[in-house]
């Protein structure tokens, strides 16, 4: 297992259910804060294949200083770099080949519904889901191109919204290359009428493709189908400094 330490680039997410509630305004932290934090994660990482960090929170390509940030983790011996993000901004031309470049090698792609009207209706985003898919055929083929070493996860955040979306979102992910789906549960949603179905239906999807589908947010023991689905093959962490 790659355990990997969550980084926050700001306040806010790159990419959630407009319905569950009123979108925050989006603050970005400065470049020299984040600094600070790749290095407290590099003082305290205590084994295992890394230092490894996920920059979380809003979406980074809206970073005014996104490259300069990941070029300096990269120097400062951070191992893995991974971006969570709605993938539309790699549907750019040149964004894939320059966030490769920078040294980012892990994307973790959010994604609210399996379908172009779903998805973007949930988040708010009219274009964004085939934005995303044609930025993630762009990263992987410029991946390719470069001989570069990707990993590709998705991650579904489960709300009472999408429930019934969350086996064509995996299966969705599976087609753009994702090489594992994190189903993250909100708060209170286990206990919703046909989650664990939606969310049983999900694995199924994931495990036919080849996919591992874990789910997070609730206690393994409420897992469907297995305790083992609670587990996943990228461990995350936020940093406590």
């Amino acid at each position: 297992m790659i355990r990997f330490v969550e980084i926050p680039l700001g306040l806010g997410s790159a990419c959630a259910c407009v319905r569950c509630a009123a979108q925050t305004e989006r603050e970005f932290f400065s470049a020299e804060v984040i600094r600070v934090a790749v290095g407290d994660v590099i003082d305290a990482w205590s084994g295992g294949p890394g230092p490894n960090v996920l920059f979380t929170g809003p979406e980074p390509f809206s970073h005014p200083e996104l490259p300069g940030i990941v070029a300096s983790a990269a120097a400062a011996g951070i191992e893995r770099i991974g971006l969570r993000t709605d993938a539309g901004a790699l549907s750019v031309p040149g964004n894939s080949e320059g966030v490769l470049a920078a040294g980012v090698r892990h994307l973790q792609v959010v994604c609210l519904a399996g379908t172009a009207e779903a998805h973007d209706a949930l988040a708010s985003r009219p274009g964004l889901f085939d934005a995303a898919e044609s930025g993630l055929a762009s990263f992987l083929a410029a991946a390719q191109a470069s001989h570069a070493h990707v990993a590709v996860t998705g991650i579904v955040p489960a709300c009472s919204h999408n429930l019934p979306e969350l086996p064509t979102a995996v299966a969705a992910l599976t087609r753009t290359g994702a090489l594992a789906v994190e189903i993250a549960a909100s708060p209170g949603i286990a206990d919703t009428p046909g989650f664990a179905d939606w969310v049983s239906a999900a694995i199924d999807t994931g495990l036919v493709n080849g996919v591992w589908v874990s789910v997070t947010g609730i206690e393994p023991s409420k897992t469907p189908r297995s305790q083992l689905h609670a587990v996943t093959p990228f461990s995350l962490s936020v940093d406590a400094s």
